[in-house]
């Protein structure tokens, strides 16, 4: 084996390596990003689950201060990536809990205001 080949071998396997290295790395990246991402969405839903008890232990005025700060935790794109699985599985879940809230507010004032948590919130909240 002349050393002109020998030399292209070794400059192709070092080039293999570094591609094999880069891979390895971005691969690591998405895993820990993911990691991050599903810890982000099991805070929020779990932020989500404590505001709802916490507004149906409460009189109307608590439960659209509560409605309000659902709404306004860490929107779309904040903590996910916009669109992204765990981001539909957030805002799923941010929307049972405003409808569970304003359920417990049409019980507790007798009213409908619509579905709108605005408009409970503007109603009710004592700012």
């Amino acid at each position: 084996m002349s050393i002109q080949t020998r030399n292209r071998i070794i400059g192709v396997l070092l080039v293999a390596i570094l591609l094999l290295i880069g891979v390895g790395a971005l691969e690591t990246w998405g895993y820990f990003r993911l990691h991050l991402e599903a810890a982000f969405a099991e805070e929020q839903t779990r932020v989500f689950d404590e505001a709802r008890t916490k507004a149906l232990e409460s009189d109307a005025a608590g439960a659209a201060g509560l409605l309000e700060y659902v709404v306004i935790y860490y929107p779309s794109g904040s903590k996910q990536r916009t669109g992204s699985h765990l981001d539909l599985v957030v805002e799923r879940h941010r929307d049972i809990v405003i409808q569970d809230i304003i359920r417990h507010l049409r019980e507790k004032t007798g009213e409908d205001l619509g579905d709108k948590p605005e408009v409970w919130v503007q109603k009710y909240d004592k700012k």
